[in-house]
């Protein structure tokens, strides 16, 4: 009686633990993988904002004609996330010109 139980009802029942241990698996693998994806779009969304931050500061301030050394700060910021982001070379020279305009503008100099 023994012997059937240890060979039958012990493997049946290490059977249905492998079993919900798979199942188990299953789902925790469904919940990180869609984990993973809601944080790909978070990061794609932030990356979009910070794009859509710095190209509007560049319009703004090339415009003035000047970027103020605060501003420069801010958006010099704004594009280090954005790279640590992964943003691509696109916004680079948007930054490059930014930070050659003059921080006053002449009549203020004067």
């Amino acid at each position: 009686m023994i012997d059937f139980i240890a060979k039958y009802w012990l493997e049946a029942l290490f059977g249905s633990i492998l079993a919900g241990l798979g199942t188990a698996f299953s789902f925790l693998s469904k919940r990180v993988s869609k984990r993973i994806e809601e944080q790909e779009a978070i990061k794609l969304g932030m990356q979009a904002l910070l794009r859509d931050r710095i190209i509007s500061a560049y319009n703004h301030y090339m415009d003035k004609g000047c970027c103020p050394i605060y501003a420069r700060e801010n958006v010099r910021r704004l594009y280090e996330q954005y790279h640590n982001l992964g943003g691509n070379g696109t916004v680079t020279g948007l930054m490059d010109s930014l930070m050659e305009l003059p921080t006053e503008k002449k009549e203020e100099i004067e």
